[in-house]
Parts: C-alpha cells; structure tokens; sequence
C-alpha cells in the first residue's frame, strides 16, 4: 500500500476536489475491500457481482472523507475499520438495497461512485443524527443539563434565541472565553456583559440554552448544526 506521506499527499488533493486521485485511492483499496467482505461473509467475493463490494467501496470513500491523520492511525487501519462496521451493519439489516450498476472491471477496480455514494448518504443521514444526539447527551450532562431542560430553557421568541445564539458565537470565537466554560462549566457572565447589547439579567436567564449552543458550535455536530438559531425555516 501507499506510504503515510503519499497518503496524506492524495488525501488533500482529493479534498482540494481533485476526483481523479479519489478514483486512483479507491481503486488502490479496492483489493482491500474484496478481503474485507469475503472474511465477514465467509464466502467468495467477487467485485463486480457482489453488492457487499459495492457497499465496501462506499464505507470507503466514506473513509477517504473522514480520516484523520492527526489522531495517529494509519489510513490502511482506519479504512479497514470503517469499511468492517459498514458491511457488519449491512448485513445484519437484511435490506436489499438498489444499487447503481457496478463500473468496476476487474483489472482496474475502478468505479463511479458518485450515484451511489449519495444514495448511501441519505441513508445513513438518520444514524448519523442519532450518534451526534447521544454525543450530545453526554456533553449536555457535562455541564449538569439534560434534554428535558433544555427544552424547558429554549426562548420561545425567535428574537430572544437568535440573541443567545449571538453570545455562544462569541464565546465560540474566543479562545480564552471557550477555554473558561469548557474549565469552569459556566458562563464568563462579566466579560460577556461588556462585548453583547444585552444584561447580564438575561445572559443568566438565558444561561443553560446558551451553554447548549455553545456545545455545538464548538463540537463535531454536522447534522445538528443545521438547527441552530438563523437556520431554522
């Protein structure tokens, strides 16, 4: 396989929106997926045939957009692991799912992924914000907050949460400011009084729907984001 520097070479070129190198990374791995899908399967994959192949090249472009190098595994290792979970989930939920018509030949391995890779992404939509409400969760629970308060908590007027929306971006934008809530599990009510055209009365009324805002805007919640205050329809 490709050294660690290639790797991450191909990876920021695809990224770049170069979809020649992700057609190259794909039909590198495309082998790997093979592997993966005859061992959890226990029969003989063959690429172009098999729909578990389909569904491994998918778990591993989803593999190519989400790695992390700075998290130290290696791309071989991370990819094996996301396209192992993928295939386990497909085959326990005994779906048929239509898939496109497979491009792969067999000398190449090579595909057109992108059909599918959007029909496989509407479909996991609904788990990937069910995995980030549980992570919400745990962080809400951080800060001594549940669900049921924070609905309890949430302003009623749209003006009132676009103004607590204001000072979570201001807390999010400031290293020092996220730093204290993160540490201190509160709000730096003085130094938020000064920078916001509200009171302090309300930043502390408004305290635990603020904190809850803030914990998306500084964490790793691409679906729930599309609800915060200024995207809502």
């Amino acid at each position: 396989m490709t050294d660690k520097k290639e790797h991450l070479a191909i990876l920021q070129a695809i990224r770049a929106g170069d979809e020649d190198a992700r057609q190259e990374l794909l039909a590198q791995y495309a082998p790997l997926v093979v592997k993966v899908a005859s061992g959890i399967t226990g029969r003989y994959i063959k690429a172009g045939q098999d729909e578990e192949v389909s569904i491994g090249l998918l778990a591993l472009n989803e593999a190519i957009d989400k790695y992390d190098p700075t998290r130290g595994a290696s791309f071989f290792s991370f990819a094996h692991l996301v396209i192992s979970n993928r295939l386990k989930d497909y085959l326990r939920s005994q779906k048929t799912r239509e898939m496109p018509s497979s491009a792969l030949d067999e000398l190449a391995l090579s595909i057109d992924y992108r059909q599918a890779w959007q029909q496989y992404r509407d479909a996991d939509l609904r788990e990937s914000r069910r995995s980030e409400v549980f992570q919400y969760i745990r962080e809400l629970e951080e800060y001594k907050l549940d669900l049921r308060q924070l609905a309890a908590a949430t302003p009623k007027h749209r003006q009132a949460r676009q103004r607590a929306m204001e000072a979570a971006q201001l807390l999010a934008a400031s290293a020092d400011l996220t730093r204290h809530v993160k540490t201190r599990k509160e709000l730096p009510l003085k130094e938020m009084e000064g920078k916001l055209n509200v009171s302090r009365k309300t930043l502390e009324r408004q305290r635990k729907y603020i904190i809850a805002l803030f914990i998306i805007l500084t964490g790793d919640y691409s679906c729930l984001s599309e609800y915060l205050p200024g995207e809502e329809s």
